[in-house]
């Protein structure tokens, strides 16, 4: 395949048109078009169909265009990491979705700073199908995650920790450090998070397995923390990771509600892709830093 022409096709697809890959790359609308059309040849088959003023990607397109990127992120990153081993110097790109980011990584990330100052860390914030993406496309070196569902074969999810959730209200609430059936939670107003949040998943699956309808639903919340400050104001109950918690049990600010026959927890995943070959030295430091502290 010509890595030339799939570039161009990568930048068309990106900026959703010849005109302004054209522009960006510095090249003449004819030569663009040009390459898209011996790379169509080459390949057997169309790739790209006119929508209005602009494109539209057919399957086989944008296919390709997800292959090319992942192509030309790895050969940028290779570019990089060559660059930084002759120049003796290191960066990690980590991205997180929000409980590792929060709760987890900080002290471990503070700490393998302060023994390594000359490493650079970029640390990005996503969901859980973000951090697949970014890993998979070589944008980052690894992935923090916290969910049920093991997601991409090239992906590989290494269980690190299990955080415990709990059941939290205001210390006012009848149900506040009270041991009850997961039953009698289905008449409370809960604070539900966002559909397509781990927790919301982890919420539902708790109620099926338990054989117990969902409880009312009181707010919608996006945000762990916005669900937690509501609660801390004295409405309703929420479904939240131990360690987002503890400090306002401890303050007085929140209260547990303990379950009969529920021990609540997700998993922490390192997400990696499958192709590479050597382990993070930074993923052995976080092993071991949370192996000492368990």
């Amino acid at each position: 395949m010509n890595l030339h022409a799939l570039r161009i096709f990568t930048n068309v697809a990106k900026h959703g048109g010849i005109t302004a890959a054209a522009n960006k790359m510095l090249l003449s609308q004819p030569a663009v078009t040009i390459q898209i059309r011996k790379l169509e040849s080459e390949i057997g088959t169309k790739l790209i169909e006119g929508k209005g003023r602009g494109i539209q990607l057919t399957p086989e397109g944008k296919f390709l265009y997800e292959q090319g990127m992942r192509l030309f992120y790895l050969e940028a990153q290779i570019d990089e990491k060559l660059g930084k081993f002759l120049a003796k110097e290191e960066k990690i790109h980590i991205a997180s979705s929000y409980i590792p980011i929060n709760y987890i990584l900080p002290p471990i990330i503070a700490a393998y700073k302060l023994a390594n100052p000359h490493i650079e860390f970029f640390v990005s914030l996503g969901n859980v199908k973000s951090v697949e993406e970014q890993v998979l496309s070589y944008e980052v070196d690894l992935g923090f995650v916290v969910q049920n569902k093991i997601g991409h074969p090239d992906l590989q999810f290494e269980k690190i920790l299990d955080i415990p959730f709990w059941f939290v209200v205001h210390p006012s609430h009848s149900m506040a450090n009270q041991t009850v059936s997961i039953y009698e939670l289905s008449n409370e107003d809960f604070i539900y998070r966002e559909r397509g949040s781990s927790t919301l998943d982890l919420l539902e699956a708790v109620f099926y397995t338990l054989n117990s309808p969902l409880p009312k639903l009181g707010l919608q919340m996006q945000g762990l923390h916005e669900s937690i400050k509501v609660v801390e104001a004295g409405y309703g109950m929420t479904l939240a990771p131990s360690y987002s918690v503890t400090d306002s049990i401890t303050n007085g600010k929140l209260a547990r509600v303990y379950v009969e026959h529920a021990d609540i927890q997700q998993s922490l995943f390192i997400c990696t892709r499958k192709s590479d070959i050597e382990e993070h030295s930074f993923i052995q430091y976080l092993k071991d830093h949370l192996n000492a502290i368990n």
